[in-house]
């Protein structure tokens, strides 16, 4: 079985892939509870959607089984081993229709790109790599070990999938997730996803009385929006000291500013705009705010303002090999039952979830402020020397005819679940894939090199 024979067999099969994609694409397969049913965990679309690789599966003749819709697994070869191949099936919600040139949940194809939600997170790599092991029992391969797609219905949100799947089946030896970057991430941060809460009623001894703050309240992401309404007597001498781009409003007499920023991932606060320091900025020297308000303000000034990489919250840690600490402050509110702040901290190795949570307890108690843990993913890291990442380097620099870099991501991929995973692929540094955002897409060329970068790899693990 040579490389060139498997490339031969990807391109005969580009239109039936595409076809096949397309299938995947029409259904949308966001996280939707009020559907949940008997083996449909997380709503019928994903449940449909796993119906429909299902389908795909036993059309080729392949092994597959399904665990109470909460993930699936597909399986070629035999062994005592197993390398594993992970990713998912469920989406990101279309919270943006109309900044999409085209229907979503079509699958369009533009200038050497295939447009829709799901082409390259995470549908795309899970149909190119069932056509692998189609196109390796068609070349009657023998591995030495059992090659198993183990797909997922839960990534975008709890992750309760892989812990559902793992309760019935063994941990594979290694394995990786095409749903990262290429070369290879062998180190994906830490992240805690947290709250900072005040019960406390609201007060009304100031000038200007902040009586309510909303925001986009989305934990994953830099915030882009902040909407905060006042009551005053002198809305006129608040405007002059407020920055003359933020829009204002009345409602029901109350003076009501909206702040806008540029939103991001929160693994890159760098790449945003946080529409919350602008508020903090305006409002930090203004005299006569309600005393809630100050504290609130005083707060945010002391340990998140133009910190993003937990400097002020005295957590800033840097590993040479894999990279810094992040820290986004994602959304606040407030309103008469008290106010809360919500952030998200990221860290490589070298620093301790321990010495983190001890620090952010610390800064609570010191603030009368509680901290609520939301949710935590412990720092994933497998070694460059380790067999996995040695097999894998050598399958990307024998297609891409590049010396491979290792690397680190705030990112958290279903190779995490294992006890030696690592992301790898299928977006190349050039590749511009929108994943989460309007017009995902992905370069179909380069999702042909990737999927024989993979095929390589399976070719030298097993």
């Amino acid at each position: 079985m040579t490389m060139d024979m498997i490339f031969e067999k990807l391109r005969n099969y580009r239109a039936d892939m595409k076809e096949d994609l397309s299938q995947l694409v029409a259904i949308n397969s966001e996280r939707d509870l009020m559907t949940k049913r008997e083996n449909a965990p997380f709503g019928i679309g994903i449940r449909k959607c796993f119906d429909k690789m299902i389908e795909f599966a036993r059309r080729e003749e392949l092994s597959v089984e399904d665990f109470n819709g909460y993930a699936m697994h597909i399986d070629y070869g035999e062994g005592q081993e197993t390398l594993a191949i992970l990713g998912h099936l469920d989406i990101v919600g279309i919270q943006d229709r109309y900044k999409w040139d085209s229907n979503p949940f079509q699958l369009i194809e533009k200038e050497g790109f295939w447009y829709g939600r799901g082409v390259n997170d995470n549908k795309g790599p899970m149909i190119g790599c069932l056509y692998l092991l189609k196109i390796l029992k068609e070349l009657n391969y023998k591995p030495n070990k059992k090659i198993r797609l183990i797909i997922g219905g839960a990534e975008e949100t709890t992750w309760e999938c892989m812990r559902h799947y793992f309760k019935y089946n063994k941990m594979p030896i290694y394995g990786f997730s095409p749903d990262g970057d290429f070369p290879i991430i062998n180190c994906e941060k830490g992240i805690g996803y947290y709250k900072y809460h005040r019960k406390k009623r609201a007060t009304n001894d100031g000038i200007y009385n902040i009586i309510s703050i909303t925001s986009n309240e989305d934990i994953t992401r830099v915030c882009s929006r902040v909407e905060v309404c006042i009551e005053t007597q002198k809305p006129e001498e608040l405007m002059k000291l407020i920055s003359p781009e933020v829009e204002s409003k009345v409602n029901e007499n109350n003076l009501v500013l909206i702040y806008k920023g540029i939103s991001a991932m929160g693994r890159n606060p760098h790449k945003g705009k946080n529409a919350i320091f602008k508020y903090i900025k305006d409002f930090k020297g203004i005299e006569g705010l309600d005393s809630r308000a100050k504290e609130l303000i005083d707060f945010l000034d002391r340990y998140f303002l133009d910190s993003i990489y937990g400097e002020k919250l005295g957590l800033y840690y840097k590993d040479e090999e894999t990279g810094h600490t992040t820290n986004n402050l994602s959304y606040i509110t407030l309103n008469s039952n008290g106010y809360v702040i919500s952030f998200d901290f990221r860290y490589p190795k070298g620093t301790s979830y321990g010495k983190i949570k001890e620090r952010l307890i610390e800064i609570g108690l010191e603030n009368e402020l509680e901290l609520m843990i939301i949710k935590e993913m412990p720092l994933l890291y497998v070694s460059p020397d380790s067999q996995l990442v040695r097999g894998l380097k050598l399958a990307y620099q024998n297609i891409t005819g590049e010396k491979p870099k290792l690397f680190s991501k705030g990112a958290a991929s279903y190779a995490r679940v294992l006890r030696q995973g690592v992301a790898f692929g299928p977006t190349f540094s050039s590749d511009r894939p929108n994943s989460h955002n309007a017009n995902e897409c992905i370069n179909v060329d380069n999702f042909m090199k990737a999927l024989l970068i993979y095929a390589n790899a399976i070719k030298l693990l097993t």
